[in-house]
């Protein structure tokens, strides 16, 4: 997935990297995500427009698995 694992947060162009997606659609699986975050971890800190390196890894690799592939 991503390239660089010294930063704590992924942007909007990694995800588009990963995907192949459009920046609206990146920045929507950011969205999506943060929120996921917060409700399991309330004292999480999320940073608009980024998601946390281990939480997007995380869910990658477990949606990625899934029947319907996608996040």
């Amino acid at each position: 997935m991503a390239e660089n694992n010294n930063t704590m947060f992924i942007g909007v162009a990694q995800i588009q990297r990963d995907w192949g997606i459009s920046r609206s659609k990146a920045y929507q699986i950011i969205k999506d995500l943060n929120a996921e975050l917060k409700k399991k971890n309330p004292g999480a800190l999320v940073v608009s427009g980024r998601v946390n390196r281990f939480w997007y890894e995380e869910a990658c690799l477990q949606r990625g698995s899934s029947n319907n592939g996608s996040l």
